[in-house]
């Protein structure tokens, strides 16, 4: 394996404390890489949506019919798509 450096300072580096050697230079590499992997990736914690989320209670009369509003919609791709046209307008 030839490596060309063009940077002296890796270059020095590369010579003084890995002694010129290959193998040695390529696991520095790939170690480093991993800490950068690692470093850079978003630490999120799952959340799990019962424990996050909860039930909206209404208080509806007992005299009122609750209709679906989306009755009247046949096809719910022809509706969404004119939604999408509407609102770009």
């Amino acid at each position: 394996m030839t490596i060309n450096i063009d940077n002296a300072e890796i270059e020095h580096f590369f010579v003084t404390e890995l002694k010129s050697d290959v193998k040695k230079f390529s696991e520095f590499i790939l170690l480093n890489l991993e800490k950068y992997k690692h470093q850079n990736e978003f630490n999120i914690k799952v959340l799990n949506p019962k424990d996050n989320s909860h039930t909206l209670d209404f208080d509806i009369p007992n005299n009122v019919e609750i209709k679906n509003p989306f009755e009247h919609i046949e096809d719910v791709s022809e509706y969404s798509a004119k939604l999408r046209d509407n609102a770009w307008r």
